[in-house]
């Protein structure tokens, strides 16, 4: 990476506002159709949501594995990428894994997330996330140079009248120290309601806290025929529209979220999830 590159990546940080050591590790929920529904994916349920909430994956019915990736701003620079998968090991527990790395020659973060997730009733469900994240910066910038950190993400999901569901989640809620720096991995709270009517058809509403302050997500799925589904939604602070698609064809679902920003090009995300 260039010298002037390194420049734009630092300046874009500073934007929006973000400290450069938490570039990424605040942006791990790739889940498309939760990104595309306004960031309502604590509510979520399946792989795509398993950031979000650790809950959203108990009782999967059958492995899956997805890839996807996350290109905010129009800018290869800032490109995330993903690799997640689960495997039901009960009829109510699920084992899952994600990999998550964004980074150029500069900058570099990975994260690697191990869940457990189970129904505890056939109503309530939870999930346990243990995480291992890694940042470096090889050009001075940071006090720290490279440093690592083990953090812990925790949720639960109510399904009630079989439409409505409650449900929150909490990440690193012991304010893991990223290696031996005074900076700590973003912590997290989200909660919220959605419901849904017919399958497919979800409004969604949340409430986010971090060190940005609180932010409100609202999200809209509408299901056009058995494979194709269309989402919309928008959230606070910074003000944005997001929307989105998915096709389901023959187990593959290819999946697409765009969200909008204030003063940047808009925030693009695409991926592939294969259910066997």
């Amino acid at each position: 990476m260039t010298h002037w590159k390194g420049e734009i990546l630092v300046a874009g940080l500073l934007l929006l506002p973000v400290s450069l050591s938490m570039a990424s590790f605040e942006e791990l929920e790739i889940g498309i159709t939760a990104q595309a529904m306004g960031g309502t994916g604590v509510v979520a349920r399946g792989l795509g949501a398993i950031f979000w909430n650790p809950a959203s994956v108990a009782g999967s019915s059958s492995p899956a594995v997805s890839v996807s990736g996350r290109l905010p701003w129009t800018s290869f620079d800032f490109t995330t990428v993903g690799v997640d998968g689960i495997v039901p090991i009960s009829d109510s527990w699920t084992a899952g894994a994600a990999v998550r790395f964004f980074g150029g020659d500069l900058y570099t973060e990975q994260t690697v997330a191990l869940t457990a997730a189970g129904q505890l009733t056939r109503d309530m469900a939870i999930g346990i996330q243990p995480v291992y994240c890694r940042a470096a910066i090889e050009d001075g910038v940071s006090s720290y140079g490279s440093g690592s950190a083990i953090a812990f993400n925790i949720g639960f999901q109510v399904t009630m009248y079989s439409r409505w569901m409650i449900a929150a989640a909490v990440r690193n809620p012991f304010q893991a120290r990223l290696g031996n720096s005074g900076e700590y991995l973003q912590r997290k709270i989200d909660a919220g309601i959605s419901y849904e009517p017919s399958p497919g058809m979800i409004t969604a509403v949340t409430l986010s806290r971090d060190f940005r302050g609180t932010r409100l997500h609202v999200g809209q799925s509408l299901p056009l025929g058995d494979a194709f589904l269309l989402m919309a939604g928008a959230q606070s602070s910074p003000t944005s529209v997001t929307g989105g698609f998915s096709i389901e064809i023959e187990g593959l679902i290819f999946e697409y979220a765009a969200q909008t920003h204030p003063q940047l090009a808009p925030t693009h995300q695409a991926g592939v999830t294969y259910v066997f």
